[in-house]
């Protein structure tokens, strides 16, 4: 009995190692985007969604809202309920102009709960930008319009 209880501790160590293994690229990536960041935001994102920091669906009919020339990081964060049949999925996301500017995040999901980027707010013009999420999810058609406006 020892000797099982002893091998299934050792074969929780090596998967609790391994786990932490797939973070370890997002911990030594540069942030993308400019320095001295202005205004955080986080958007919290599930099957349902993008949402605000009050629990609101976000999109067209309430976008975010981000000041014109500042430099803004906007995190997403993890957001499905364990009990969801969502929690496994992976979630990275674009965020794009009408001009063909683009940047993507990096991927989240259970154990890597949050991704950002930063731009800065109507530079070149833009005025509004749009993200979306990349990878097919069960949220997938929920996930497909944050509009952002500058103003």
């Amino acid at each position: 009995m020892k000797g099982v209880i002893s091998k299934l501790s050792v074969l929780g160590t090596i998967i609790l190692f391994s786990v932490s293994l797939l973070s370890l690229p997002s911990v030594l990536a540069s942030p993308k985007g400019p320095a001295n960041i202005e205004v955080e935001i986080t958007i919290k994102v599930n099957q349902d969604g993008f949402l605000d920091h009050r629990n609101r669906p976000m999109g067209p009919k309430n976008p975010l809202r981000i000041p014109k020339g500042k430099v803004v990081r906007i995190t997403f964060k993890f957001n499905e309920k364990m009990t969801s049949l969502a929690y496994g999925d992976t979630h990275q996301f674009a965020i794009i102009s009408k001009d063909g500017w683009e940047q993507e995040t990096g991927k989240i999901w259970m154990f890597e709960q949050d991704t950002s980027v930063t731009f800065l707010a109507g530079e070149n013009g833009r005025m509004t930008y749009r993200a979306y999420c990349i990878l097919d999810c069960i949220g997938m058609k929920h996930l497909k319009n944050l509009v952002i406006e500058v103003v």
